[in-house]
């Protein structure tokens, strides 16, 4: 079985991509990111959707978080303490 490879277009190594036995008779191209499951697919093309939509969700999680940090920040000045 070959080993996991890096998918992401920025070289993320934390997502991988590779070939593994899932409860099917062959085995499916499995996404995981740092080792955990993100889901499986028939073919490489679809396991990159899965683990690139993933990075996408996380991006825009992470940038969420700053933005109501910031704004918490802003709120906290504007009263003055």
């Amino acid at each position: 079985m070959p080993r996991p490879r890096s998918v992401s277009p920025l070289g993320d190594r934390r997502y991988t991509v590779s070939p593994e036995y899932c409860g099917s008779p062959a085995p499916r191209i499995v996404a995981r990111f740092c080792g955990d499951w993100l889901g499986h697919s028939a073919s490489p093309d679809g396991a990159l959707a899965i683990a690139l939509a993933h990075a996408a969700v996380e991006r825009s999680r992470r940038a969420l978080a700053q933005a109501e940090a910031d704004f918490g920040l802003a709120v906290t000045r504007g009263r003055g303490t």
